[in-house]
């Protein structure tokens, strides 16, 4: 059975929503938090998402390979989204939990945070790559897996709206509502993660509770690790599928990260205090990117997904490039400043629920062409090391980002009230960081979209040839058993 009902796909999505709250504030959040509020300087915090990153990638293909593995009553992945979902929530709020005043050596907030993402990450890989590789096992239909990714990235945004908007009036900044009512925007930050931490938990439990694992893979395989790098690497469509996928969302990521420094510091927005003003335009594009989803789906089941996607990159670049022209809010131009930003965010959500739905859709496509290839089926393997690229690339181009920021000049603070840039190329930088790099990277994923070759009718060619290939396994057994 290929077709799955509206409840299922629902709460499948659900565990995006989960995903995406503790996600959107991380990428949102997190790097501003370390350095405006925790006062870790710029260089050590690019440190800190470097050797997370790379520790938290390193687990996700032992991961996988252990939910193959796995055999209990809740499945082979159902079961780490159940039972690790309150570890996951309680991790996230430890990231947010400031223990310093402001003589503390820089070393001991870097060593900190240093360990305690390192811990959450261990924990978000035990429930994340399962929950990722579940596509692959609930359905093998190639337009229900668009479909369910499409359900599922409306979810996600839904998650992104909280972990992102609401979390930036709960607790970003003077102005927001915790941060006012306990009079401290550190507290107020570890109060709104905790209100959250507590929300994922629950969220996802509910998910894994109302999901069916239906296709199972090869757990018999043991195939060593270098093996099966090796035969994943050899398959064409797996080398430009992962760029593609990966380009696209890295290019994501570095919009979200440096999207509340170019608010508060290049538009100067941070001087009003108001954190509902950094609430609204987070907001808005992600409830743009939810209305429009529908819109790529039914356009990707129309015509060939690549070349829609095509489409939506042109058009999210040119909304990026238009950052570059915003004028800064000042006495003077308040007007021009809301309604420039209003409208690139407007613009800019339109395209990000392609971007997102559409190179994550194919993602799954490739396990079917491992198997066809290499005759064997890992979808927790293959996840595992699509995670390993994505969070390795994820965390180097964070890094980048806070490089970037301290080599232009930006400065650190402590205690989360705004501080005025001094250095007027840092503000210059942050422009070219949130316009430029995501448009390149987006440019460049076109190229291997393209490559990977893997369109609706080469994937049900596949599918084909593996279900013969499985009747004739069938028959042959039947005819040496009797």
């Amino acid at each position: 059975m290929n077709r799955l009902s509206k409840k299922e796909k629902f709460c499948y999505g659900l565990g995006d929503l989960s995903c995406n709250i503790i996600f959107a504030a991380i990428n949102f959040y997190l790097l501003y938090y370390m350095i405006s509020v925790a006062g870790l300087q710029p260089y050590l915090a690019s440190l800190v998402f470097i050797i997370s990153k790379f520790w938290d990638a390193l687990t996700d293909y032992f991961m996988g390979v252990i939910s193959d593995k796995t055999n209990s009553k809740f499945g082979k992945r159902r079961v780490y989204m159940l039972f690790g979902a309150i570890p996951y929530g309680l991790l996230f709020i430890l990231l947010w939990v400031s223990p310093f005043n402001a003589a503390t050596a820089q070393f001991i907030r870097f060593i900190y945070f240093t360990f305690v993402y390192m811990l959450f990450n261990t924990i978000w890989t035990v429930v994340y790559v399962p929950y990722n590789a579940l596509t692959a096992n609930m359905t093998q239909d190639y337009d229900e897996r668009t479909s369910l990714n499409g359900i599922r990235i409306i979810l996600a945004n839904v998650g992104m709206i909280l972990g992102a908007a609401l979390f930036s009036l709960l607790s970003e900044g003077e102005g927001s509502i915790l941060a006012s009512a306990l009079h401290s925007v550190k507290w107020g930050y570890t109060l709104g993660a905790a209100i959250f931490g507590i929300l994922a938990a629950i969220i996802m439990i509910i998910s894994a509770l109302n999901v069916k694992e239906r296709y199972d893979s090869d757990a018999t395989y043991s195939k060593p690790f270098f093996t099966t790098i090796k035969e994943f690497f050899k398959l064409k469509e797996f080398r430009n599928t992962m760029m593609y996928y990966l380009l696209s969302m890295v290019g994501f990521d570095i919009i979200m990260a440096v999207f509340l420094f170019f608010v508060n510091d290049s538009l100067n927005f941070g001087a009003m205090g108001d954190s509902l003003v950094s609430m609204i335009f987070i907001a808005i594009p992600l409830l743009v990117a939810i209305a429009t989803a529908a819109i790529w789906v039914k356009l990707s089941e129309k015509f060939n997904k690549v070349k829609v996607y095509v489409g939506a990159v042109i058009w999210i670049v040119i909304s990026l490039l238009c950052c570059l022209f915003i004028p800064q809010f000042n006495g003077s131009n308040k007007v021009e400043a809301f309604i420039g930003l209003g409208v690139v965010v407007v613009a800019v959500g339109f395209g990000l629920s392609a971007i997102q739905i559409l190179p994550y859709s194919s993602v799954p496509d490739v396990i079917e062409v491992d198997e066809y290839v290499n005759h064997v089926r890992r979808e927790g393997a293959y996840y595992g090391v699509v995670q390993f690229m994505y969070k390795t690339a994820s965390g180097i181009s964070v890094a980048l980002v806070s490089f970037i920021l301290g080599l232009f000049g930006y400065k650190e603070s402590y205690g989360g009230a705004w501080v005025a840039q001094t250095a007027s190329q840092s503000l210059i930088a942050i422009r070219c960081v949130i316009a430029v790099l995501p448009s390149v990277l987006l440019l460049l994923s076109i190229v291997f979209g393209i490559r990977a070759n893997l369109d609706r009718d080469r994937f049900n060619q596949i599918r084909l040839e593996l279900e013969i290939r499985k009747k004739d396994a069938e028959n042959k057994k039947e005819a040496s058993n009797s």
